[in-house]
Formats: structure tokens, sequence, C-alpha cells
């Protein structure tokens, strides 16, 4: 599992920064977060797929989230892709994400399938769900969860000690009792559950405190401004670097990644200092910062 944060800049690239864009390999696919404009350049820049893009998550619709969303799949285009595209964004939103990319690049060589995302599940497979839950920004705006299935293992010195070997085990990871040496032996007896690996992405919003996010290994969370500009980030309804550590160590998370950060913020190290008085480990994401878990 890979997370590179593509983009890192609020509102308007810099010279340093691009637009919103975080990306999430696992198991070959990649699942994209937001999408700001020049997303196909960064991915180029860093040495990413975007041909593995399955999923693309649009936390809200405002232009440095999704204006990269034509160029993106219009390159993609180019690059002879065939399998489908599936775009989420939230529900009263979508449909205006739609004829934003229809009216732009109307005739795509493969499938873009749209959906509404609302709080909650948005689907799942035997190796990951995906969930969403709403935000406090000035429009309707999702933060995404990602969460590995969790892992049957087997302990291994359980396993010697009732001479467990071949498909027995493999039925025991499947949840089933079986005969063993004129003994009864059933998972819970030599078997554990390993909970699986989460990722939550935040976009633009007011602190906010969700379950679904409660002991992520990973918390992406915007920070547009320093506390300094507080009353600024009230009326603007972001968070400020302080207001989203607090939120990492109030929901126990793993480690912090900050990006979102407004133009006026020149230096990192000061955005890691202030962090880093409510909540470590935390990085202040530059333009391709990579972290694999």
């Amino acid at each position: 599992m890979r997370i590179t944060v593509l983009g890192t800049s609020a509102s308007a690239p810099t010279t340093e920064r691009g637009l919103p864009a975080v990306l999430l390999e696992y198991l070959g696919e990649g699942f994209l977060f937001d999408v700001g404009e020049g997303t196909q350049r960064q991915f180029m820049r860093f040495g990413r797929s975007f041909m593995r893009v399955t999923n693309i998550f649009i936390s809200h619709y405002h232009g440095d989230h999704v204006f990269g969303l034509p160029g993106l799949l219009s390159t993609m285009a180019l690059y002879g892709r065939s399998r489908p595209v599936h775009v989420w964004a939230p529900e009263r939103q979508v449909v205006y994400v739609e004829r934003f990319l229809r009216s732009l690049v109307p005739n795509l060589p493969f499938p873009v399938e749209f959906h509404p995302a609302a709080p909650g599940e948005l689907f799942s497979t035997g190796d990951y769900s995906v969930r969403a839950y709403s935000l406090d920004h000035t429009v309707d705006t999702l933060a995404y969860v990602f969460e590995e299935s969790p892992r049957i293992k087997a302990d291994k010195e359980k396993l010697r000690k009732y001479g467990l070997h071949g498909p027995v085990v493999g039925k025991l990871k499947a949840g089933e009792c079986v005969e063993w040496n004129g003994r009864r032996i059933c998972p819970e007896d030599v078997v554990y559950s390993v909970p699986g690996r989460k990722i939550v992405y935040v976009a633009d919003t007011r602190p906010v405190l969700s379950d679904l996010a409660r002991n992520a290994n990973v918390l992406i969370h915007e920070a547009t401004f320093m506390h300094s500009d507080h009353d600024l980030a009230v009326e603007k309804k972001h968070s400020t670097v302080a207001e989203a550590a607090h939120v990492a160590a109030e929901l126990n998370v793993g480690r912090l990644i900050l990006y979102h950060f407004s133009p006026r913020i020149k230096d990192l190290s000061a955005v890691v200092e202030e962090a880093e008085k409510y909540f470590t480990p935390v990085v202040a994401a530059e333009d391709g910062y990579t972290l694999e878990i």
C-alpha cells in the first residue's frame, strides 16, 4: 500500500505546489482522491501510473479539487485506455461533475461511470471497503475512508502444538471446525484476526471528529491556515494546522499528513512545528511526498 501526495496547494497552484490530489495504490489499483488542475502532469513528474486508476473520489465541487478531471481522463484516452473509470462525488453535486466533464470531453473511448456518494459505505470487495462521512465546509463535502479487510492468520506455535498442516489450516482460516487426530479443533483455537490498514482523506473543512476515522493508520488532513489565521479559517470553513493536529490526536491515528496549504504559507518547517505541539508523528507534505505502509 503506497500513498503519494501529488498536489498540496489550496485554491491556486504555486511554483512549488500543484493543486490537491492524493493517490493510493493497493493491489495493482490506483485510487485517486480529488483531481486538481494539472494532476496528470503530477503523475508523470513523480513516476506514478494514471492508467491504473480505477476510482476517483471527488470531495466537493470546488475548482481546485475537480478542474483536473477532464485533462486527466483525456490523457488516459490518448494513452489508449479502454478500462472503465468510476467517479464518485457528493450526491447533490455528482450531476455537475458529470456535466462539466461531458461538456469538455464528450467522446471518451472508455466508460466513465458516475456515482453519487453519501455518508456510509460506498462499496466493498473481499479485500477492502470505501466509506464516506460528512465534513463542514461551504458546500457539501465528504471525507473518504479506505479500509483494508481484516486478515485472518494462523498462530504458528499452535499449529505446531496440534500438528496441523495442509488443507485443514485453510478450513480453519475460513471459519470451519475440523477433526484432527481424534480431536475437534475450531478456528478460535488456532487463528486470529489482524485489523486491516485504514487510510482517511479529509479535504476542506472545519474540524470534524468521526468514528469512521478513529484509529486510522494514516490521516491525510487539510491545513489551509496557520493558527495565526484562525479567524480566517473559521470564516472560510477551513482548518488550521493546530486544529488538524488536534483532530489527529482525538481520533488516535497512527500518522498525520498535512496538505492543502494556503499560498501564504511559505515555510513548511513552521507547519510541522505548530502541529507537533499537539500530535506526532506529522508530515507537512511537499508535492510528491510518498509513504509506504
